[in-house]
């Protein structure tokens, strides 16, 4: 036990560091009291299963991460062949609807991946729709699944793409999707890179932050 607690501890101090966060912090982050994290630290006390679920999940890093042999390892992304996959089957995903885009997040069960891949449908036909471009940490690809889409971006003229055509941005660069032509609602597949920790729950919270730009009660309109 006491090598236990002495590798949680040095996991714990390591992981906190690398996010930049003080004990105080991470208290708040996670609903564990801050003398109980430096009792953690200093290797005087183990937690329960369910605080480590709470610690992981506050944090937003994989619960075996406090199990390391070598905590300082900047991002488990980077680590050796994991062997993970998932399969999203049709209609299959996440979906956060806005009042500019529905975003359809797929292979969602896969935690702290460097990839976020969503199919986006566009309702959004101005730019005067977006009272701010989007902007996140990373870098994006998109492919054109139907329709015609205008892309807005910060530093460049808009630039319009068809079916089967692709772009691929600095996200931290102001950016925003149209549909630019015809009835229906033009559909992209967009897949949103960071080896920033949490990088699927910052996009997933910048999404359902524009929904709730929605007023109570209204409905999104329908493709």
């Amino acid at each position: 036990m006491s090598t236990r607690k002495a590798m949680l501890g040095q996991a714990l101090r390591a992981i906190r560091r690398r996010l930049d966060l003080t004990l105080t912090e991470v208290a708040a982050r996670t609903g564990i009291a801050v003398s109980t994290l430096s009792k953690v630290e200093n290797s005087q006390l183990s937690l329960t299963y369910d605080k480590l679920v709470q610690l992981s999940e506050g944090l937003e890093v994989d619960i075996s991460a406090f199990f390391e042999t070598d905590p300082t390892v900047p991002d488990r992304l980077h680590q050796a062949v994991t062997a993970r996959r998932s399969i999203a089957r049709k209609n299959d995903g996440l979906l956060v609807q806005t009042p500019n885009y529905d975003y359809l997040y797929v292979c969602t069960e896969l935690t702290h991946k460097a990839m976020v891949p969503i199919i986006t449908t566009i309702r959004a036909r101005s730019i005067v729709e977006f009272p701010t471009l989007s902007r996140h940490a990373g870098e994006e690809f998109l492919y054109v699944l139907r329709g015609r889409i205008m892309v807005h971006t910060e530093y460049y003229e808009p630039a319009e793409l068809g079916t089967g055509e692709s772009m691929y941005l600095d996200s931290t660069m102001g950016h925003a999707f149209l549909t630019a032509m015809g009835p229906k609602s033009a559909q992209i597949i967009n897949v949103c890179h960071s080896p920033n920790v949490g990088h699927f729950r910052s996009l997933l919270d910048l999404a359902r932050a524009q929904a709730g730009e929605l007023l109570d009660g209204e409905k999104p309109a329908t493709t």
